[in-house]
C-alpha cells in the first residue's frame, strides 16, 4: 500500500485489506513523507503491519518497487491510498490461483467511483486487448513474485503509465494472465492518468511500440482516436451525451 498525505482514505483502503478473512497476508505500507497525521494512522496499525517505512521517494514507480522489494508471499498486490478491495477479494483470488495455477497474473473487475459526483461504473479486464488500451487495472491486479523477479518492477520513466508498461512487458516475455470474473477493488476517478491523460496516453503509445505488441502504425491510430475522444468529451456541445454515457456506465454497474 502507498500513500503520502492521505490519512482519512489511507484508513478506508487499510480497513479494506484488514476485513480480508485470510491469515495468508501480509501488509506493506510505504509512505512518502507524510506530515498530515498519516503516520499516526500508520502506527496505530503498526501490530498488524509486516513492514512500512517513511521518506521522500522518487514517484509512484518507486513506492511500489520499494513494497515489492519487502515482499514474501506469493502473489503480491498494490493498492493506492484512495482505492479499496471487496470484501471477498482475496478469497476469489485464492480460488482463481487454485483454477489457473499456471497463470502468474491473476487480473479482475474494478468499480470506478467519482467522488464528486457519486456515480460508478464497473469494467472488467481483458488481457487479449491490451494493445489498444488499458484493460487490466492494477487496484485488482495480483501479480506472482515469480513473475516480478522474471519480467522486474515498475520503471520510473513511465510517470503516467507503469502499471500498463508493466502489463505490456509481461506479455511480451511470455508471463500468462488469467481473469477473476468479480469486483475485487473501487478505485477513485480523477487520479494522475485521468488529470494528465495526454500523457498517459503518449506513454501508453511508447510502451505498446517498444513492446512489440502492435505495430507503429497501429499504435498512433489508437493514440489519435482515444485522445480525440477525450478531448472530445470535454467540449461544452458534447455534455449531453457524455451525462448519456455516464447513465449507460452507471446502468452497468
Amino acid at each position: 500500500m502507498i500513500v503520502r498525505n492521505d490519512r482519512l482514505r489511507f484508513r478506508r483502503a487499510l480497513a479494506s485489506v484488514l476485513a480480508q478473512k485470510t491469515e495468508a497476508l501480509e501488509i506493506i505500507v510505504i509512505d512518502g513523507g507524510s506530515t498530515d497525521g498519516t503516520l499516526d494512522e500508520i502506527t496505530a496499525h503498526q501490530e498488524q503491519l509486516h513492514y512500512w517505512e517513511s521518506g521522500l521517494d522518487k514517484g509512484i514507480a518507486d513506492a511500489f518497487n520499494r513494497g515489492i522489494a519487502q515482499a514474501r508471499g506469493e502473489f503480491i498486490a498494490t493498492l493506492n491510498s484512495d482505492d479499496t478491495w471487496e470484501p471477498d477479494t482475496l478469497r476469489l483470488v485464492q480460488e482463481a490461483h487454485r483454477q489457473h495455477p499456471q497463470a502468474s497474473v491473476l487480473c479482475g473487475a474494478v468499480r470506478y467511483l467519482d467522488p464528486a459526483s457519486g456515480y460508478g461504473y464497473t469494467r472488467y479486464p481483458d488481457p487479449g486487448a491490451l494493445k489498444y488500451r488499458m484493460w487490466v487495472f492494477h487496484p485488482s491486479l495480483f501479480v506472482s513474485h515469480a513473475a516480478y523477479a522474471r519480467v522486474g518492477g515498475y520503471e520510473p520513466q513511465y510517470s503516467h503509465a507503469m502499471d500498463s508498461e508493466w502489463c505490456h512487458r509481461a506479455l511480451a516475455r511470455g508471463e500468462q494472465f488469467a481473469v477473476v470474473p468479480a469486483v475485487l477493488a473501487n478505485m477513485s476517478l480523477g487520479g494522475l492518468s485521468d488529470r494528465d491523460f495526454t500523457i498517459s496516453l503518449q506513454q501508453y503509445r511508447d510502451s505498446v511500440i517498444r513492446h512489440g505488441l502492435c505495430s507503429r502504425l497501429e499504435a498512433w491510430s489508437y493514440y489519435a482516436l482515444f485522445l480525440a475522444l477525450k478531448k472530445g468529451m470535454q467540449l461544452p456541445l458534447l455534455t449531453p451525451l457524455k451525462r448519456l454515457r455516464d447513465r449507460l456506465m452507471r446502468g452497468s454497474d
